[in-house]
């Protein structure tokens, strides 16, 4: 009987112990280590903005977060949290001390309230390596003549001091990105909208390093104001119930063809843009036009860049909308040229536009072929100039069968008229893209 109760005390205390060592491991034991996170995570930094450290652990809380800052062999800063129980996210925003120019690394050591490691918890580190650089790129200037056309283009190209994240030119609320050319000049065609101020909108050139620093500096420029035609377009209940089916799909909550129209030339409209303007980021650095563009053959203008219209109807005025590019007609159906030889960045139904055709020639360079009634071209196929992108029509937003052509920069409509002009290309594009003696 007594061998039987110490057996059954010694099963009893096994299960005791089992018990008590499960609710350690459960409670206790936590093989998750913390998840440690640095903001930006750029590798350069001017200190301007501090940095953002995230600690998280999945499992039983923080013990600890140390950072630290190291250039050279010393220690700049350090910051050490002893957290409580049941810590498990913690944050904070930590200002770089007085650097030196140059590299310097941020180290985050967390632990966690595990008793694995003997007691000591989970630890995990962070060591990165960054770059301290606060100054500025310099900006050098390579071009010296910029005269410009409200509504036209130019060119300016400069050189940096380091290289940039972000550069270009900026006119008002516009901005035209600047690409790298294997000479290590920075080149930047950009426009002068045709709603810009000659007056009060200045160009500058931006850059801005990977560290942050910015710097901006003026050029030598000179601008021709420029007035643009005012025309008045009546819009008949036959054009509404000819062209405005095509666009029930864009508003199907819509059965008045009349308000279809005023959604299309505002709204949709503005989408369009907005879908042009991303277009224009599928461009090449090297600009492949070398010789005037080709102007639609046999072709009357009908309308022109930015011709300021006013619409009408039943004699009441009833929306006001710009007219970008030119719109060129022949004959109906006629053959397409392309005005240049370039790469196909865009086919298919643009809106306003109907079917449409976009070029890429390079440096922020393209032209847009609308209200087509065929495509012949794909998608990144290589054109030359001359070669035949399809025929024109009446798809889109079109008042009788003609090209809508328009010469863009990033995405802004400038005046093509200019690009037809081998006196002009010569004077502020070619020129200055060749070689100095």
């Amino acid at each position: 009987m007594a061998i039987r109760m110490k057996k059954g005390f010694w099963i009893f205390l096994v299960l005791v112990l089992a018990a008590g060592l499960g609710y350690v491991y459960v409670f206790h034991v936590d093989q998750e280590k913390p998840v440690v996170q640095a903001f930006p995570e750029e590798t350069h930094t001017n200190g301007d903005e501090p940095l953002e450290i995230r600690v998280h652990d999945p499992g039983l809380g923080l013990r600890s977060v140390e950072i630290s800052v190291i250039q050279g062999q010393e220690v700049k800063k350090t910051v050490l949290e002893e957290l409580g129980a049941g810590v498990h996210d913690w944050s904070s925003f930590i200002d770089l001390p007085d650097l030196v120019q140059g590299e310097f690394t941020l180290q985050i050591r967390a632990v966690d309230r595990s008793i694995l490691n003997w007691g000591r918890g989970n630890v995990s580190e962070l060591s990165r390596t960054m770059v301290f650089d606060s100054i500025p790129p310099s900006i050098s200037m390579v071009s010296n003549v910029h005269n410009l056309n409200q509504g036209g283009a130019g060119l300016v190209i400069y050189s940096l001091s380091k290289e940039a994240q972000h550069t270009g030119v900026r006119i008002g609320d516009y901005f035209f990105p600047a690409l790298k050319q294997p000479d290590g000049n920075y080149y930047c065609l950009f426009a002068f909208p045709y709603d810009a101020d000659p007056t009060g909108d200045i160009p500058r050139i931006e850059a801005r390093d990977r560290a942050g620093n910015e710097q901006v500096s003026g050029f030598n420029y000179h601008v021709n104001p420029r007035s643009f035609r005012q025309a008045r377009l009546n819009i008949s209940d036959n054009f509404l119930r000819s062209q405005m089916p095509q666009f029930e799909s864009h508003f199907p909550d819509e059965n008045d063809f009349f308000e279809v129209f005023l959604l299309v030339n505002r709204d949709l409209r503005e989408k369009n843009r907005a879908r042009i303007k991303e277009i224009a980021a599928r461009t090449s650095a090297d600009l492949s036009l070398d010789s005037p563009m080709l102007r639609k053959p046999n072709s009357a203008q009908m309308a022109g860049f930015a011709d300021h219209r006013t619409y009408y109807y039943n004699d009441e005025e009833v929306d006001r909308q710009v007219h970008m590019g030119v719109d060129l007609a022949s004959t109906a159906q006629a053959p397409v040229p392309a005005a240049g030889g370039g790469r196909v960045v865009f086919t298919g139904d643009l809106g306003i536009y109907g079917q449409t055709v976009v070029l890429d020639h390079g440096l922020g360079l393209q032209t847009l072929y609308a209200h087509l009634s065929s495509v012949h071209v794909q998608e990144e196929e290589e054109v030359e100039r001359g070669q035949n992108l399809g025929r024109t029509g009446t798809t889109g937003l079109a008042v009788g069968d003609h090209l809508h052509f328009e010469v863009l920069v990033s995405g802004v409509s400038v005046n093509p008229v200019e690009w037809w002009d081998p006196s002009w290309l010569e004077n502020n594009i070619f020129s200055k893209l060749k070689p100095k003696d």
